[in-house]
């Protein structure tokens, strides 16, 4: 899954620097992966307080190496196909993949929650502007699209 995974991702080039600079960063990528898609199952803690501060702190990761949400959600959606055929070649009950798409998409909200609170947080630093400010330009924003 790891390898088909950055396979995919390694197709665009942006992505591919990121995945392959520096030497060796594909290799840990891809155990980070595994250990990410393990805990994704397993829960860690039941899905509680530890499983959030770990896709929290996956979250800030992407973030980091300036992965956007535009990256994120068609990768998580090869995670969903990938494991989606998987289970249907093992003859899998469908409740298998509603519950692996819900799971998904809440360790996806992490990543782009993550994305969004490190922008806002980084502007209002930035211009000084305050939370109530920033948000009504927000929505002036909205109004003009």
């Amino acid at each position: 899954m790891a390898y088909c995974f950055y396979d995919y991702l390694g197709r665009d080039p942006e992505m591919a620097k990121i995945i392959n600079e520096p030497a060796g960063r594909k290799k840990r990528l891809q155990e980070t992966f595994i250990q990410w898609f393990h805990e994704m199952f397993t829960g860690i803690d039941n899905w509680s307080e530890l499983y959030a501060a770990r896709r929290w702190q996956i979250g800030l990761a992407h973030v980091r190496v300036n992965i956007t949400p535009q990256h994120v959600v068609p990768a998580m959606a090869i995670v969903v196909r990938e494991v989606e055929k998987h289970l249907k070649s093992d003859n899998q009950d469908d409740s298998l993949t509603d519950s692996l798409k819900k799971i998904c998409t809440i360790d996806l909200a992490f990543i782009e929650q993550a994305y969004v609170e490190v922008l806002s947080s980084s502007i209002l630093k930035e211009t000084g502007w305050t939370e109530c400010l920033f948000r009504r330009i927000i929505n002036a924003g909205t109004d003009s699209i």
